[in-house]
């Protein structure tokens, strides 16, 4: 094999291991991913939609500090098998066993992050803000959406800000619930509105 198909192989190899970050959330049919104070009763679904298979393909996730905090309200940490991640701007969080505070450069955290080798894909949990910022970065890999047959009429968006991206569909599965799944893939963050 030439040196220079050795090395375009090693190329696909490396890209073909490095982590996905993927944004897997429910949202309202208005795109919405909680209420203004982030509340989520409108998700009221018991099916599964595969999460259990999504749950055991992610070692790592990433989750804003108000997302954080709402998740601690559920009252028992679920993600405790898992190496979780909170986005925060304040140096000074109490400590929690449960979770790393990362406060500083983000994106450059979540590049390294991707780039390790032999570990499973990156869950990001959110909220808004942080999937701005990482989608603004082009590191969400992929959007894994689950539309709730529900409207909010307002609340925190999938993306808080103006996110201008392009996304391939690569699933689109209907429930009987009236809940819809759909999956896209990441193709090039688009040239903002002049």
């Amino acid at each position: 094999m030439s040196l220079q198909r050795q090395r375009k192989w090693g190329k696909i190899n490396h890209l073909a291991t490095m982590r996905k970050i993927i944004l897997y959330s429910a949202m309202s049919l208005d795109g919405y991913i909680a209420r203004a104070n982030g509340d989520i009763d409108w998700l009221t679904s018991d099916d599964d939609f595969g999460y259990e298979d999504f749950f055991a393909s992610v070692d790592t996730t990433i989750m804003g500090y108000k997302t954080y905090h709402q998740v601690l309200g559920f009252g028992e940490w679920h993600y405790s098998e898992k190496e979780n991640f909170v986005f925060t701007r304040d140096p000074n969080r109490p400590p929690d066993p449960n979770v790393t505070f990362v406060y500083g450069d983000h994106v450059r955290f979540v590049r390294e992050m991707k780039a390790q080798t032999g570990r499973q894909h990156i869950w990001l949990i959110g909220g808004g803000q942080v999937n701005l910022l990482l989608g603004e970065a082009g590191l969400v890999d992929e959007l894994r959406l689950f539309v709730m047959p529900v409207s909010l009429g307002r609340g925190i968006s999938l993306f808080e800000g103006e996110l201008s991206a392009n996304w391939k569909l690569t699933l689109a599965q209907p429930y009987p619930s009236g809940v819809v799944e759909m999956r896209y893939t990441f193709a090039k963050l688009a040239p903002p509105e002049s």
